[in-house]
């Protein structure tokens, strides 16, 4: 592997990581978080380490802790109706305890009338088509669904054929088929005739299973959801085990005449300054093709250099762009970003 010498600034964007590993230390963050202009505790505020399992709610005093969470950089949300949210990065190699955050309170939402839409037929189509782009086509309803449907409401505009969905609550989306209850704040959701954009922050919280047979299928569940992801193919991508883990790789052929470069993952990947962070340098559009189920995919780098986590998140989301079966992924196949899958060596 290469040795990259330049490492381009950090995206904002920048999404938790944290160091996979068998055995690793665990430590706790505590602390407050109160009213900056009334001076008193914010009651069951949401706290969570963002698409991670760590999650929780304040006490009524505003008071929170986080357990076991492993070392790394995390961004370190805090998300409350009436409140605006607060996002920092913060890294953690010890306990922290003693945290303190002040919320502002959103005007907007204070003098706010909201008029609730009424849940007419209208309103049920509208979220039939959230739920299928939001959570997926291909899930078993019965298995993964918003258990607080009611609190979505929706803008359709006939020109553009557009429709938009919001929430001033965090959605709570149970999914029996991976083991999971996520609380996600829908930052945005966009669904145009040839174009989808959604966004969401929020925590997975683990379900308890009621059998071991439930357990045994959650797990195998779980694995298969990241089997061929994104983020598995980027994982075996820096972990130089793309073979392993049946991953094929080419450079897109534009057309009958062009001549793509035979893709060498030693001229592609390359370490930077920081240990966890990794570069990653393509030159052009990649196939991907995956072998256990076989289906493919196209990449599309937007960026000169890519950045990527020792966890194999993207640093920064838009600097590729995903298109096949990858782009396929929905909330409903969505896991933790601390689920561990151990590569093949």
């Amino acid at each position: 592997m290469k040795s990259f010498s330049k490492l381009y600034c950090l995206s904002l964007l920048l999404i938790c990581c944290f160091f996979n590993g068998i055995a690793q230390s665990t430590f706790t963050l505590s602390g407050t978080i109160e009213d900056k202009q009334k001076k008193e505790g914010v009651s069951f505020a949401h706290v969570y380490l963002n698409g991670t399992s760590f999650g929780t709610q304040a006490d009524d005093k505003g008071h929170f802790t986080l357990k076991n969470v492993p070392s790394g950089n995390y961004q370190f949300l805090i998300s409350m109706v009436g409140y605006q949210p607060l996002s920092v990065p913060i890294t953690v190699q010890q306990d922290i305890k003693n945290l303190h955050f002040d919320m502002i309170e959103n005007i907007t939402d204070l003098v706010e009338i909201k008029v609730q839409g009424q849940r007419d037929r209208v309103w049920e189509k509208q979220i039939r088509q959230f739920e299928n782009e939001f959570l997926g086509r291909d899930i078993d309803r019965d298995l993964v669904k918003i258990l607080n449907r009611e609190v979505i409401d929706f803008e359709y505009d006939p020109s553009t054929k557009t429709l938009k969905a919001s929430s001033k609550e965090p959605l709570l989306i149970e999914n029996k088929e991976l083991g999971y209850l996520y609380h996600g704040f829908l930052v945005g959701f966009e669904k145009a005739p040839r174009q989808l954009n959604f966004k969401s922050s929020g925590y997975f919280e683990a379900l308890d299973p009621v059998s071991p047979k439930e357990k045994n299928k959650w797990e195998k569940n779980r694995k298969y959801a990241f089997q061929g992801s994104i983020r598995h193919f980027l994982l075996a991508f820096i972990n130089q085990s793309l073979g392993n883990e049946g991953f094929y790789v080419t450079y897109y052929k534009e057309n009958r005449l062009s001549n793509p470069p035979p893709f060498k993952l030693e001229e592609a990947l390359f370490t930077t300054n920081k240990p966890d962070i990794f570069a990653i340098d393509l030159k052009g559009i990649i196939n991907v093709e995956f072998d256990s189920p076989r289906q493919f995919s196209k990449l599309k780098p937007m960026t000169k250099t890519i950045l990527i986590e020792k966890n194999g998140t993207l640093i920064d989301p838009y600097s590729m762009e995903v298109f096949g079966k990858m782009s396929e992924s929905r909330m409903g196949h969505e896991l933790p970003l601390d689920y561990v899958y151990e590569l093949k060596k």
